[in-house]
């Protein structure tokens, strides 16, 4: 059976999914409160995630491309010496934006396996 909703392009589903929205229609809300996932879209019904694990693996890629890598490059290749006080602080804000971005990562890893789904054929009796 095919979707009514045709497949996005990669650009629009990761902005979907970066701004909490439902990857399928672009306009529910994946969210009750900051980090408890609805189980489906209250637009177009799209369950979100048949399997609570599922988003584990997109998680962990995101975590180690946005935050990880960048800082261990930096000091690895001694590309940056920065000071004691300079270090904390650039831990601290990244500590910070790690943790304030979360639902917008997980949004954006919905969206991912949302893509994956469809082409698959995951979602095709739904």
């Amino acid at each position: 059976m095919k979707s009514k909703y045709p497949l996005p392009n990669a650009k629009t589903l990761l902005s979907r999914g970066w701004r909490k929205k439902c990857p399928q229609c672009g306009e529910g809300p994946l969210y009750r409160r900051w980090f408890t996932l609805h189980d489906s879209c209250s637009v177009c019904g799209l369950r979100y995630l048949p399997d609570q694990g599922d988003l584990f693996g997109p998680l962990v890629f995101l975590d180690r491309v946005l935050f990880l890598i960048p800082f261990i490059i930096l000091f690895y290749f001694h590309l940056w010496h920065p000071g004691v006080v300079v270090f904390f602080l650039t831990g601290a804000a990244m500590l910070f934006v790690m943790v304030y971005t979360i639902p917008n990562r997980n949004g954006v890893s919905v969206a991912f396996d949302y893509f994956i789904r469809r082409k698959s054929g995951d979602l095709a009796d739904e």
